[in-house]
Formats: C-alpha cells, structure tokens, sequence
C-alpha cells in the first residue's frame, strides 16, 4: 500500500499533473466518463500540504472545465441544423425539439446549473443547449458562474480532507 501512496503523491507532486488536470477537465467537458473531479479532489487533498499549488489547482481545472462545456456546446452548435433539417413539422421530435428550444430560451441558465448535479446531465445540456441555439453569451456567464461555485466547493472539501488526513494520524 505504502507503494501505491508513493506514486501518487510523486504523480501529484510532479509539475506535470497541472497539465494532466487541465487536459482532463477539457475532456470531461464533452466526454463525461473521464474522472475530473477525482482529479480536483486528490490535487486539493495534496494541496493542503502546501504541494501543489491551490491556487493553481483550482484555476486550471476551473478553466479546463469551462472550455470544455464550450467544446460540448460547440459541438451541438455544428450539429443543430443538421438536427432540425432532420425533424418533420408536426412529429414528436419535432415537437420535443421545440419545447427544448422554448424552454432554454427560458430557464436555460438554471437548467445548466441544476444539470452539472446530474450525472451525465452537464454534458447533455450543454451540447442540447448548442443544438437549440441557446446565446453563446448566456451560456458562457452560466457555465462561468457554475464552474466557480463547484470548483472552490471541491477545493474547500478537499482541503478541509486533506487537513483532517495529517491531523488525525
């Protein structure tokens, strides 16, 4: 066991893993199996030792996770008139495409906050959100304003965990 903690803590420590945590929070953005948030926690849990930086964990995988839910947006965007081409007048796609359009239209920026609690609801949202044309300027000021609030929420966990660890030994 005392192996495993070794390399982790050489993977955490390495200059590295700022990289890594970057390129897997971009990646969560579009393909959510990629384990971002473990990566946040265990870099803030390490973090609490003074090694790496907070700061840095936290910007980075802020930043990552926002280009990322712009990437999944993007990727709706190119795909949307191919979907609505796609839709006859008058059936139940069509239809539910309509009533998604309508409803981001109204509670968009409240969808994509609740979204990011629901496993693999971020990334459905967010590309449905570039499907249906959802203002690129309101999706950005959402996903900003989501990124913060669950990035410093995990790096306040993850801080108060790894404090907890070295007092508790």
């Amino acid at each position: 066991m005392d192996a495993v903690i070794d390399l982790l803590h050489t993977a955490v420590t390495s200059p590295w893993f700022y990289l890594a945590l970057f390129a897997v929070a971009v990646i969560d953005g579009f393909f959510p199996v990629v384990p971002s948030e473990s990566m946040v926690i265990t870099g803030g849990v390490y973090a609490a030792s003074g090694e790496p930086e907070v700061g840095l964990v936290v910007a980075l995988a802020a930043l990552g996770a926002f280009i990322g839910d712009h990437v999944a947006y993007g990727i709706g965007r190119l795909s949307g008139g191919r979907v609505e081409r796609g839709l006859r007048a008058g059936t139940r796609r069509h239809g539910a495409f309509v009533w998604a359009r309508r409803t981001m239209a109204e509670r968009g920026g409240l969808i994509l906050v609740v979204a990011r609690y629901v496993p693999g609801g971020r990334t459905a949202v967010t590309m449905t959100m570039g499907v249906v044309g959802y203002r690129l300027r309101s999706f950005s000021l959402f996903a900003g304003s989501r990124r913060c609030r669950g990035r410093c929420t995990g790096r306040c966990w993850a801080m108060w965990a790894g404090w907890r660890s070295r007092t508790t030994r």
